[in-house]
């Protein structure tokens, strides 16, 4: 009996790219410069490049998971999701830095990150579940299925 059902790999991949795309619109960065000025910017409005490769690989993800779970489809979506967060995450890290004025991460920026790590976890996840059932004698039943056993252990403490 599976743990997890067959699509759920899927389904994590799928709701993190919706998640990593829609957090490009919310708010990455507060920026307060040095004329007192506040301004909120997002992930789309901040960056030239690293906007249209979120988005190309919130599009990818989604159509991975909508194809036939082959191995190399899982193993691109996996790699896709780590790419994502390390992007996302050196944006966590690093900030733009502008002259004379001071950046704070938002929201957006960790909303971004967290749906990146889905992508990555449903990817994992339909891995893992292609492992199991192509190796299925690979691990040993849970302690709690192995029953009592048939011998006992002479340790010498019960009197004997």
């Amino acid at each position: 009996m599976p743990l997890l059902k067959p699509n759920v790999g899927r389904a994590l991949s799928a709701i993190g790219a919706l998640i990593v795309v829609l957090a490009l619109f919310m708010t990455w960065y507060r920026i307060t410069r040095a004329g007192g000025t506040v301004d909120d910017t997002t992930g789309w409005q901040t960056f030239t490049n690293l906007r249209f490769v979120i988005l190309a690989g919130g599009i990818i993800t989604i159509g991975t998971a909508l194809v036939a779970q082959t191995r190399p489809v899982l193993i691109v979506r996996t790699i896709l999701g780590l790419i994502l967060a390390v992007l996302i995450f050196r944006r966590i890290i690093s900030p733009p830095d502008l002259t004379g004025a001071d950046v704070k991460s938002q929201i957006g920026v960790y909303v971004g990150f967290i749906g990146a790590l889905f992508v990555a976890l449903g990817g994992l996840v339909d891995t893992g579940r292609t492992v199991v059932e192509a190796y299925p004698n690979l691990w040993r039943p849970p302690a709690a299925e192995l029953g009592r056993g048939t011998q006992t252990l002479d340790r010498g403490d019960d009197g004997k």
